[in-house]
């Protein structure tokens, strides 16, 4: 049983949400970054994530592709206006 759920796209997806959060908490609390670049590579990795919970726990990668448009574009969106809003704060 173990194999067969490692072998799974879905925990396979899991597991990379796992690392990509555990990697913002290491760029949240203890970086050895410039505070921008922290931040900034923060919001990627949220919005990255936001797009692998769509894809993949939501059911968008099989949704009709006006719908994956739409989320991608959205994502893309504003995740950037987010950006552009902290660099200009």
């Amino acid at each position: 049983m173990l194999t067969t759920l490692l072998r799974d796209r879905i925990t396979a997806v899991w597991l990379a949400l796992i690392a990509a959060t555990l990697a913002s908490w290491v760029l949240g609390v203890g970086h050895e970054l410039p505070e921008h670049y922290a931040a900034i590579s923060i919001i990627v990795i949220a919005f990255t994530k936001v797009h692998f919970v769509g894809r993949y726990f939501m059911e968008i990668r099989e949704a009709p592709v006006a719908l994956k448009a739409v989320f991608g574009v959205w994502n893309v969106v504003v995740g950037a206006v987010l950006i552009g809003l902290y660099l200009l704060a």
